[in-house]
């Protein structure tokens, strides 16, 4: 019997995305951006789905967060905070935006934030 061979994610956006975090990390010597292309490279089952009630729970105002995932909108925000996600539900966003913060792509804070510094991760 012959094994599969592992080959990532199929989407193209995903793939560029993944390659995109791999070289800013090495560039900038930014471990963080390689932690979140490896968990982007998890199959779609292993990925991150975070509630924003867990968001909202493990941050304070102002933060800068990078969800490797899905953002669902159980839960409340309670603060203003920077959201960076591969997906969010359309509860998520309007939960987000009402409490003053924002929901971006993580291509977007790459760019903004190239080191990585002061982002943190949310699993």
């Amino acid at each position: 019997m012959e094994r599969s061979v592992r080959s990532g994610p199929s989407d193209p956006n995903t793939r560029a995305l993944i390659n995109a975090l791999r070289k800013t990390s090495a560039k900038h010597d930014a471990g963080i951006w390689k932690r979140v292309a490896e968990l982007l490279a998890r199959p779609a089952r292993q990925r991150a789905a975070v509630n924003v009630g867990k968001i909202g729970r493990y941050t304070k105002a102002g933060d800068i967060i990078v969800v490797p995932g899905k953002v669902l909108g159980s839960g409340t925000m309670p603060h203003k905070v920077t959201v960076a996600a591969l997906n969010a539900s359309a509860t998520a966003r309007s939960a987000i935006v009402g409490a003053g913060g924002s929901l971006i792509s993580i291509d977007e804070l790459m760019t903004k934030v190239p080191k990585g510094k002061g982002i943190s991760i949310v699993v």
